[in-house]
C-alpha cells in the first residue's frame, strides 16, 4: 500500500503510522474509532493511549468482488477469515489509491474495512488484511497460496 500510494498515486511521504507516526499521507493507520462487531458499540481511543484491547482479532466476513483473483482463488463472493493487527487501510485515501489503479477487491459486508487490494493489470498482485497462513496447511494450502503458486507457474511457462 505505502509502495503504491507512494510511486503509482502521487503521495509523496506516503506511509503507515506504525513506522512514521509523522506521515503526512498515512494511508495505514492506528483506527481511532474502534467499532465492535458484536456489540455494536464503537470506543475512542487516543493514539497514545494504552494499546491494549486494539487488536482487530478473530474471524471476519469479507465480500469479494466478482472478477478478481481473490473471487478466482476461492470460487465464492463471501468469506470468512483470521485477523490479528491494529493497523487498517485508512478509507480517507480509497477514492484516489483506486483512481490510481488500486482495486479493492475485499471489503467487509458493510463495506468499511478493505481486506484485498488488487493491480488488476499485473499477472498476480493481491495483498490481504487478513492471515492465510493462519487457514492453511502443507497438504491443504489457503486458497490465495495456490493462486499465487498457480499464477507464478503460469508465468514461467508463458516465458
Amino acid at each position: 500500500m505505502v509502495e503504491f500510494a507512494r510511486s503509482v498515486a502521487g503521495l509523496e511521504g506516503a506511509d503507515s503510522v506504525e513506522l512514521n507516526p509523522a506521515t503526512a499521507h498515512p494511508v495505514i493507520y492506528l483506527m481511532k474509532e474502534w467499532f465492535d462487531f458484536r456489540s455494536g458499540k464503537t470506543e475512542t481511543r487516543d493514539e497514545n493511549s494504552n494499546m491494549g484491547g486494539t487488536l482487530r482479532l478473530g474471524a471476519y466476513p469479507c465480500v469479494l468482488k466478482e472478477g478478481s483473483f481473490a473471487h478466482a482463488a476461492y470460487g465464492q463472493a463471501e468469506i470468512s477469515e483470521r485477523h490479528r493487527h491494529r493497523y487498517e487501510f485508512n478509507n480517507a485515501y480509497r477514492e484516489r489509491l483506486e483512481k490510481a489503479g488500486l482495486l479493492l477487491s475485499g471489503t467487509s459486508p458493510d463495506n468499511s474495512l478493505v481486506e484485498i487490494v488488487e493491480l488488476a493489470d499485473h499477472p498476480w498482485f493481491l495483498g490481504c488484511q487478513f492471515h492465510p497462513e493462519f487457514k492453511s496447511k502443507p497438504m491443504h494450502p489457503h486458497p490465495l497460496f495456490k493462486a499465487f503458486i498457480t499464477a507464478s507457474l503460469h508465468s514461467k511457462a508463458q516465458s
